[in-house]
């Protein structure tokens, strides 16, 4: 009977043993595993303008950092934007852009952002731009981006109304390339009131500087 005791109490030491063991190691996994979610941080990703990468494609001076030709309004009397926004939890990547861009008609500039001109060659004018929603604006290989953002500055040579009904439908098929939604300034989804509303002003914009 006593061996019979000790060999049941040595068992019992060893599962003690076992339990003790696995359930360190499991803890230890956890807390591991949790540091990881403490330490991770969402990207950034905007690009840093002052690094040169190996993939970095060649760029001028984008016109969304010129001094003079900024989109915070210096030397425009009105500027007009569109938004298209990534479906929640989703992202655009480059490719996807590109790819966009190039059925819609948009041309890459040496700026690394999408222009969209009326005429050809020395002739040709600028309509709007399109540029990355996330500063600083720039389009590069390894991008990943939650929106776009159509930019039409005014005045222009060409009427506002034109402008419009050139940008307007090229963001609607873009949006629609991409899986995207478009919006107007305000991030809201255009109407029909909203449609209407904004030809009346680019009209009554027009009128205002051809009369």
């Amino acid at each position: 009977m006593t061996e019979l005791r000790i060999i049941i109490l040595i068992i019992g030491l060893i599962i003690l043993a076992l339990i003790y063991y696995f359930g360190t190691r499991k803890k230890t996994k956890i807390d591991n595993v949790e540091d990881r979610t403490e330490e991770y941080k969402e990207p950034d990703l905007g690009l840093n303008l002052s690094v040169q990468r190996p993939n970095d494609l060649p760029r001028r001076k984008s016109v969304l950092t010129d001094s003079h030709t900024s989109i915070d309004g210096m030397g425009y009397e009105k500027i007009v934007t569109l938004f298209i926004h990534a479906k929640d939890g989703q992202q655009f990547d480059w490719y996807m852009i590109n790819t966009a861009a190039e059925k819609v008609g948009l041309e890459f500039g040496k700026d690394n952002i999408f222009h969209r001109y009326n005429g050809f060659g020395d002739d040709k004018q600028l309509i709007f731009l399109v540029a990355n929603m996330l500063k600083p604006g720039v389009f590069q290989p390894d991008l990943r981006t939650t929106g776009l953002v159509f930019i039409m500055t005014l005045p222009a040579t060409m009427p506002a109304l034109d402008m419009w009904d050139t940008m307007f439908p090229v963001g609607e098929r873009m949006a629609e390339l991409l899986g995207g939604k478009l919006t107007d300034e305000n991030h809201h989804i255009f109407s029909r009131q909203r449609i209407a509303s904004m030809r009346e002003e680019m009209r009554e914009f027009d009128h205002q500087h051809h009369s």
